[in-house]
Parts: C-alpha cells; structure tokens; sequence
C-alpha cells in the first residue's frame, strides 16, 4: 500500500518554539533528508522537523520511562519492532505505510502520520496491549515535542513529588495538567494527554 499524500510541516515559528524547548534536555542540530536511512521518501514535514528542530539522542525524564528523542540517522532503524519483526525481519501486517515512530516512551511509539501531520499513540492500556488503532493525540511534530518537553519541565522541577504511599501528589498533577493546557489550549485535552504519558491520575 501506498502512504497517501504528505500533509505541510508545522510552521517555522512552531518547530523553531520545538527547538528551543528541546535544547534544554539534550542536543539539537541541523540534519539533511540524505542522513535518513531508507529508500523510502521521508515525508517532508519529518524533513522540516529534523533540519529546524533536529534531535539528537535527548531523553526527557518524566514520570516511569524517559521520552527518548533520536537522530536522524537512526530513525530507520527504530522503526524495529514496529514496522517490521526485530527477529524475523518480515513486515508486520498491521502497520501503516503513513506511519513513522518518532519517539519512544519505553515500548510505546509516538507516530507520525504522514498524510495528516498528527501524531499517535495508543490508548492507556500501551502499546503492546492496545485494544484499538492508535489515535492522533498530538496536531502536528511541533506540538508533541512542546508537550513532551513542557511534562519534563514540571518533572524536572518537582523536588519532592510523591506522598509518603507513594502517589503523586496533587500539586504535581495540577502542574503538569496545567502546563500542558498552556500548550494544547484546553483542559480536556491536557487531561486527556496527561493521563496517556502515565499521569494516571490527571484531572
């Protein structure tokens, strides 16, 4: 199957936003499509991303497992266990031709979707378990990037953010619900993306 036709690249001021807030956790550089390691056309508004934003190996603590970020020139080979079988190498049948993982929580990917620019994930039950197609949670590469950066901001901040059983404290909840309301504009939504990156307890 064909990937349908590519949708645009976030604007400048959005990636170059994406840039700024990523440099924070690890390094960002300029990359070309020639360092992408396949013979398959790189959808234009990964190209876009990766020469105005351009993660290196950047992990961004959180709550659980890091968002891990990768060059370029790796993201081929992280397509492994997703598009294809890491034992066997054949090509799993589930998987879009329009899908690129871009990231990586532990074993759940972060997905490009090329023909509309939004990025997937499963739903809560993760990857592995997932009962249902993976939605698009994320509007655009640049959104994603500020969302994940901005719940490693408040992680990163928080001094002392479990109670004594070991739950997350309120404080630290309202923090990340209410940052990632700054960046996607509404509370529902913030809860919503909260509650998939392991903040179970968002509200």
């Amino acid at each position: 199957m064909q990937p349908a036709a590519s949708a645009p690249a976030p604007s400048s001021a959005a990636l170059a936003a994406a840039r700024d807030a990523l440099a924070v956790h690890g390094p960002v550089f300029r990359q070309e499509p020639i360092e992408w390691g396949s013979e398959e056309p790189l959808a234009p508004a990964l190209a876009a991303y990766y020469r105005q934003v351009g993660p290196g190996w950047v992990e961004v603590d959180t709550l659980g497992l890091p968002f891990l970020f990768f060059p370029l020139e790796r993201l081929w080979d992280e397509q492994a266990g997703f598009r294809w079988s890491r034992r066997t190498g054949a090509r799993l049948v589930d998987w879009n031709d329009d899908w690129t993982v871009v990231a990586l929580q532990g074993g759940d990917p972060f997905i490009h979707e090329a023909s509309t620019g939004a990025v997937l994930m499963a739903g809560e039950e993760g990857w592995e378990d997932r009962l249902d197609e993976p939605e698009p949670v994320f509007r655009d590469l640049a959104e994603m990037t500020l969302a994940l950066c901005t719940v490693g901001r408040v992680w990163a901040g928080a001094d002392d953010p479990f109670t004594v059983d070991w739950r997350l404290t309120e404080e630290v909840l309202g923090q990340v619900v209410g940052a990632l309301e700054g960046v996607l504009g509404s509370h529902g939504r913030a809860v919503a993306v909260a509650r998939r990156l392991g903040y179970l307890a968002a509200r």
